[in-house]
């Protein structure tokens, strides 16, 4: 009740659902890829790389006045940077990916706490980039983060049958003479915005869970990877809601709340896949 009367009065509150809304449409799509392709460990380096541009973006706004480039628009900067390195220097082997993506996670890490370090004024408290901060989007980050959404949208349905060809067979893209490179490198892009869109709901910690675990919990009853981007948006956007809801009532953190949630759902979803399998191998072997 206190947070649906919160939610008439207060301007901010139907900001933190509407970004909510726009990262789950981009966690279900993108995420349905991500899981195929099993990139969850590219999730985690591009995520933790955004904390630098993070930094950047707080040093040119303190120290040089530069207060159009918002810590969002530092984030994008920076997981588009890492979706071109990763790329580019794992392409046809040239390096180890493991090596790469863990250069680049600690590298962004690095980066950030170093600006944060010489930046004018008070020591920058990390909690809310690490963590999230969803109640404290602004418009501008609405804006922003709407833009990125309908670009995710727009390439998907202009790559899908590509995408699908390199989730699932990828020698198959050769023989019809496309770039397996090329699309991966565009699907790069797509995790890196999907990335920075969730880390404006639970931060950059939490990012890897809530891009995987929708597409994983619905790809345990989903036969098609359609179905896998429809309700895994669907899951995103009811357990980050319900998380919201929760936490703000109790006055818990939102993005521990959020994925807590998700993660106990992707459980329960679990168990009742075991459930229901061992029940039907039971009767198949009665019938047997």
């Amino acid at each position: 009740m206190i947070f649906l009367q919160d939610f008439i009065e207060f301007d901010y509150l139907k900001r933190s659902l509407l970004a909510i809304l726009l990262a789950s449409i981009a966690s279900g799509i993108v995420g349905g890829y991500v899981v195929a392709r099993r990139q969850s460990y590219l999730i985690g380096a591009v995520s933790h790389s955004l904390l630098g541009g993070i930094g950047l973006a707080r040093y040119l706004q303190i120290a040089h006045g530069l207060s159009w480039f918002s810590t969002i628009l530092g984030a994008l900067f920076a997981a588009v940077l890492s979706a071109i390195a990763i790329s580019t220097l794992t392409l046809k082997n040239r390096m180890r990916q493991d090596t790469v993506l863990s250069a680049i996670w600690t590298l962004g890490v690095a980066i950030g706490v170093s600006f944060i370090a010489i930046t004018p004024g008070y020591s920058e408290d990390l909690t809310s980039y690490l963590f999230g901060s969803i109640l404290l989007v602004s418009k501008a980050d609405i804006a922003v983060m709407a833009v990125m959404t309908i670009a995710i949208v727009v390439t998907v349905l202009l790559f899908r049958n590509r995408f699908l060809t390199l989730c699932f067979n990828e020698e198959t893209l050769a023989l019809r003479g496309v770039s397996a490179a090329w699309t991966s490198f565009v699907l790069h892009l797509l995790i890196a915005l999907t990335v920075v869109l969730l880390a404006q709901v639970v931060g950059i910690v939490l990012v890897l869970v809530l891009l995987v675990i929708p597409a994983a919990t619905t790809a345990q009853f989903a036969k098609r990877i359609s179905q896998v981007m429809l309700w895994g948006a669907i899951f995103c956007l009811l357990t980050c809601t319900g998380g919201l809801v929760a936490s703000y009532e109790a006055d818990w953190p939102v993005g521990a709340t959020i994925v807590e949630l998700a993660v106990a759902a992707y459980l329960v979803c679990a168990a009742i896949v075991a459930i229901r399998d061992k029940t039907r191998k039971t009767h198949e072997n009665a019938e047997c």
